[in-house]
């Protein structure tokens, strides 16, 4: 991040993915975020994204309408590509973006500002629930969130019984790679549209069940 510092009077716009590459750049950052990024363009991934800046001060200039590297290489198409990039992300995060970008010669500086790690509480409860198949489904955001899913289940039976949603096809084969069964792919990459469509998968389920 002291790299992001050093390049940002020389940079044309900033990114950024997720609502904890913002909580992590408010605390390193030596000064004021308005203050700090008031020459560039700044980016977001998702109205959630958007929010958490705009909470810092920030305005955001460009706003992906799908959640995704995807979604924001067509809001930078409609509002114009940038001159040169840093972005803000996972360490896990997808490159997708930074080559498509620097295939256009433009610039990028990957800045990898936090990583996700396995929550390493007592999953005992979630999997006593899961048993009573009183869960009826779970919702994967990341293949990251995947793997965690997986992870701190004893079986993998166990991990498939209700019904699993997943965010984006990039999700569902990372899913699919860990043995889990995905029923649900959102149809838009945001947990709106997966909450919207899960909704419908219940509904016509009860229907045929009728």
């Amino acid at each position: 991040m002291r790299q992001a510092w050093a390049q940002l009077p020389h940079t044309s716009d900033v990114l950024f993915t997720s609502v904890n590459g913002v909580l992590a750049i408010q605390h390193a950052c030596p000064h004021n975020l308005a203050t700090f990024f008031a020459h560039q363009r700044i980016a977001a991934v998702g109205t959630r994204t958007a929010h958490a800046l705009e909470h810092a001060h920030l305005h955001v200039d460009v706003i992906a309408q799908q959640a995704s590297q995807h979604g924001l290489l067509a809001a930078y198409q409609d509002a114009g590509m940038p001159q040169s990039l840093l972005f803000f992300r996972a360490q896990e995060g997808s490159d997708l973006l930074a080559h498509r970008l620097q295939t256009k010669g433009i610039p990028v500086t990957t800045i990898a500002c936090y990583h996700t790690i396995c929550p390493n509480d007592d999953s005992e409860p979630i999997r006593q629930q899961l048993a009573s198949n009183n869960i009826d489904a779970v919702l994967l955001g990341s293949a990251k969130t995947a793997q965690h899913y997986v992870q701190r289940m004893p079986q993998l039976a166990l991990a498939n019984r209700p019904v699993i949603a997943v965010m984006s096809q990039q999700v569902a084969d990372a899913a699919d790679k860990l043995g889990l069964h995905v029923q649900l792919i959102a149809t838009q990459a945001n947990f709106s549209s997966m909450l919207h469509d899960l909704a419908d998968y219940f509904s016509q389920r009860s229907s045929v069940c009728l």
